[in-house]
């Protein structure tokens, strides 16, 4: 008898079953008599179907109840299970309810069989039974197309990704201002230009090998953060200064790779960049397995069309793909800080 609607599809569904059950729980009551006339057909008709309506709220809510308690879909056979008695015992108690109504109240010149209570109890649960499958089934076929659909958005999402990395690789901003930077040390310092060819070779061999890994050691990303920022303070002198203070019981802890690529690039190129007032930049670790990320704001008035945003956006959509938490970015008047999730080193996160 129950017609359960936790799921999209069960509207759809009480319409469809409604006037056949209605149909034969009236013969079960009142056996051939109902057919005497049709004034008598549609007024018992009328009536079962409305009681059978009103009374669905109540199997209607143990479900709502239970599919709270159980949302996951690996529960679905414990959801069956406390489903399934549960609507037989509403059965047991509005069936029999339903022919005290007709007794009493003589909507119906037929006289209710009470000896057929059990059978139409039998049919009811019977009812109960193949509704509660078929929604299930709807509910799960519409879980995975929705599945399937969310892992085409990944692949995707992963497309982009590896896109984007390629992009920021051969980034030829950042090539020229190297190179360029390299050749004013070889006339001024030696010594100071070699150790900025030394970093920048760390630098693009990171971002050589680092595109077709899902995740690298904390460790190596610190690593390539610092030998970044040399090249970039190398640059800009002392408009940039920055921190590293990293637990060493992080470092084995795992990052999607270039994710401090994409924060670093975003946070100077989006700055204004000045000696007297310098960016602040500070890469620290919390107990909570996340890298932080803070630094000072000091916007600019232009900004260049170097689609930065495309970066921290992409680096967003990582973490979505990864499915082990997301970037939380907060952000006030003078500074922004990003959370990075960290993840362990065997964690299953695709």
């Amino acid at each position: 008898m129950a017609v359960k609607r936790f799921s999209i599809k069960s509207p759809m569904v009480l319409l469809s079953i409604m006037a056949p059950f209605v149909f034969f729980m009236n013969v079960i009551i009142f056996g051939s008599c109902i057919f005497d006339s049709i004034g008598l057909f549609a007024k018992g008709f009328f009536f079962t179907g409305l009681y059978i309506f009103v009374t669905n709220f109540l199997f209607d809510m143990v479900a709502r109840v239970l599919l709270k308690k159980y949302p996951r879909a690996i529960d679905m056979f414990k959801r069956i299970v406390y489903l399934l008695p549960a609507f037989y015992l509403l059965n047991i108690i509005v069936i029999p309810c339903l022919f005290y109504l007709y007794q009493q109240l003589h909507i119906v010149s037929c006289p209710a069989r009470f000896n057929m209570v059990m059978w139409a109890i039998v049919y009811g649960c019977c009812a109960s039974t193949m509704v509660t499958f078929f929604n299930l089934g709807v509910a799960n076929w519409k879980a995975w197309k929705n599945s399937i659909t969310e892992t085409e958005k990944l692949r995707n999402i992963y497309q982009r990704s590896k896109i984007l990395g390629l992009k920021g690789q051969i980034n030829p901003h950042f090539l020229f201002n190297c190179f360029n930077t390299l050749s004013g040390l070889i006339q001024e310092d030696e010594m100071k230009a070699e150790k900025f060819l030394d970093e920048m070779t760390k630098v693009h061999r990171y971002l050589l090998r680092s595109d077709d890994e899902l995740l690298v050691t904390l460790d190596e990303e610190i690593r390539f953060a610092e030998s970044y920022l040399y090249l970039a303070k190398e640059r800009f002198g002392g408009a940039i200064r920055s921190t590293v203070n990293i637990n060493p019981v992080m470092f084995q802890k795992t990052i999607p790779p270039l994710s401090m690529q994409v924060i670093l690039e975003n946070i100077i190129y989006t700055n204004a960049l000045s000696k007297n007032d310098p960016i602040v930049i500070s890469i620290t670790s919390n107990a909570d397995n996340k890298l932080t990320v803070i630094n000072s704001v000091h916007k600019k008035t232009v900004l260049q069309n170097l689609n930065i945003d495309d970066g921290l956006d992409n680096l967003l959509n990582k973490y979505r793909m990864l499915k082990g938490g997301r970037i939380l970015i907060t952000e006030m008047a003078n500074s922004r800080t990003l959370f990075l999730p960290l993840f362990n080193r065997n964690e299953v996160l695709v």
